[in-house]
């Protein structure tokens, strides 16, 4: 009404509207500023999306060329290795080839290793048997006495040798000729005899009966001194006859049984060829390398050194 006062009480409806007005604007300010927040971290979070996706485009790009780098080496690779498996079997093939050429120059070495020992036991042969003419030739009688003048015989002078004296000097140039022994020898077969028996049908080239004689030799004769030789002879003899298992045994025998003798280093040899028979050179090596290691002043290390060297 006109003239009248608004008092504190009557103007509280107003006050109260302002501070409701007021908080729901706050709220309304905070609301605001919360949304913004969320939309510039939504912003963010696509940007760094973006980003990533570049990057892995970019890493796909490298990886792509390098995929395809890789496949042009590859390519290369390949056209360049058609030829390697005939390359690989004619590699082969040579390393058979050479194999085989060198076991023959290995059996050609023991060949006239043979045949050098085979010359040195004939001339033996030969310069024992000289001797033995030699001591069974009848020695003039009085030989110390003649005078070298003429009708000296017996010590005499104008003496001339009885019937009896021609006639036993007949004899015994028959004797030496036809190669008997003299009375005191024995009729009976050696030990000896039967080695040597056995060496002359090696000498003559005939192996199948020298190895048959050599055998029956040591089974005869276990204890004779001539063994280690004639286990050394046996073995030859499989060798040459291309026995290689059994020359293999026989000299493994050889050096086990008789490591001191002085045929065991050839033995050691002739068992170094025989596993190159059997396709076995680097156990071959391995047997040059104890020849030399535990027989370095024999003639069969300077031989084993030489064929290291060939191999």
């Amino acid at each position: 009404m006109p003239g009248e006062s608004i008092t504190p009480s009557s103007g509280f409806p107003f006050l109260v509207t302002m501070k409701t007005t007021f908080k729901f604007s706050y709220f309304l300010l905070v609301l605001s500023l919360l949304c913004a927040g969320h939309v510039r971290a939504s912003l963010l979070s696509d940007e760094e999306a973006r980003q990533g996706v570049a990057d892995l485009k970019s890493q796909q790009t490298v990886l792509s060329r390098q995929q395809q780098t890789m496949d042009e080496r590859v390519t290369r690779m390949e056209t360049a290795l058609q030829g390697y498996p005939d390359l690989v079997m004619r590699l082969d093939s040579m390393s058979q080839d050479l194999a085989q050429i060198r076991g023959r120059i290995d059996s050609l070495a023991n060949q006239l290793d043979v045949e050098d020992k085979r010359f040195h036991d004939l001339y033996m042969d030969l310069d024992s048997r000289l001797k033995a003419v030699e001591t069974v030739l009848p020695k003039p009688e009085g030989a110390g006495s003649i005078s070298g003048s003429p009708g000296v015989a017996n010590g005499k002078e104008g003496a001339v040798p009885s019937a009896g004296t021609a006639e036993s000097g007949k004899n015994s140039l028959a004797v030496a000729d036809n190669g008997s022994k003299p009375e005191n020898a024995s009729d009976a077969k050696t030990p000896s005899a039967d080695y040597d028996a056995a060496l002359s049908v090696f000498n003559a080239g005939n192996y199948v009966k020298s190895r048959k004689l050599f055998e029956a030799f040591v089974k005869s004769n276990p204890d004779d001194d001539k063994v280690p030789n004639a286990l050394y002879w046996i073995g030859m003899n499989q060798l040459l006859l291309k026995d290689y298992k059994g020359a293999r045994a026989t000299n493994q025998h050889l050096y086990k049984s008789f490591p001191d003798s002085a045929k065991t280093p050839d033995g050691l040899l002739n068992l170094a060829a025989a596993w190159l028979g059997l396709g076995e050179p680097a156990t071959a090596k391995a047997t040059w390398k104890m020849i030399i290691a535990k027989y370095p002043d024999s003639s069969a290390a300077q031989k084993a050194k030489a064929r290291l060297r060939q191999h």
